[in-house]
């Protein structure tokens, strides 16, 4: 094999490597293919069966845990709290705060879908590494505006806020952390959490009608 030969599949062999891991896929079509993926999952007659809705939130969940930084959005959550944190708090918060939100938006998702699409409109890049994905929830009664902002990180975009209808999820737990916070330990807002997160989950179990 010749010398050239041996460096054009180097070369090769290094892209297929690069865009694999995410690297060179812009933030949209980044955006685009878990939400048409958990669109679909929605709308699978397989899961109108009532033993089939556990199946169907695990399927929603492992698609979008890999589209959101559930870490960063935890952190940012926290605000300036975050350094009253312990590493080891600081871990078992992601792990508690990444279920809940899973939980209760799954939830909300499966309880209120209705067949709606997805327009996806706008990329606005702020920086090399932090865009915003403008989408529109197209509704009967009404478009409801949801905005991603999205950051490279570890070489693939991934989402660390939404902003619905211009309400921020990382603002809006930033300040139902802090008004916890601001008085009680880390122990009780992880105490709290945990709490809601049983709740959801009870609801999740309960027997549909």
């Amino acid at each position: 094999m010749t010398l050239r030969k041996i460096i054009q599949i180097s070369v090769l062999l290094f892209f297929c490597a690069f865009t694999s891991m995410g690297y060179g896929r812009q933030p949209m079509e980044t955006l685009k293919q878990p939400i048409n993926n958990v669109l679909m999952i929605l709308k699978d007659p397989q899961y109108k069966a009532a033993s089939k809705k556990s199946l169907q939130r695990d399927k929603i969940f492992e698609t979008v845990r890999s589209l959101f930084d559930f870490p960063t959005i935890t952190k940012l959550s926290l605000g300036k709290y975050r350094k009253t944190f312990t590493p080891e708090q600081l871990k078992a918060l992601i792990d508690v705060f990444t279920e809940f939100l899973g939980k209760i938006y799954i939830n909300k998702m499966l309880s209120e879908f209705k067949d709606e699409e997805v327009l996806y409109i706008a990329e606005d890049m702020l920086t090399e590494k932090k865009a915003i994905v403008k989408t529109s929830i197209l509704r009967d009664k009404g478009n409801i505006a949801v905005n991603y902002r999205m950051h490279l990180h570890g070489g693939v975009w991934s989402v660390y806020d939404v902003r619905a209808e211009g309400v921020s999820l990382v603002k809006n737990y930033r300040t139902q952390f802090s008004q916890i916070l601001f008085k009680e330990k880390p122990e009780i807002l992880m105490q709290k959490l945990q709490k809601k997160l049983n709740e959801q989950e009870s609801e999740t179990d309960a027997p549909q009608p």
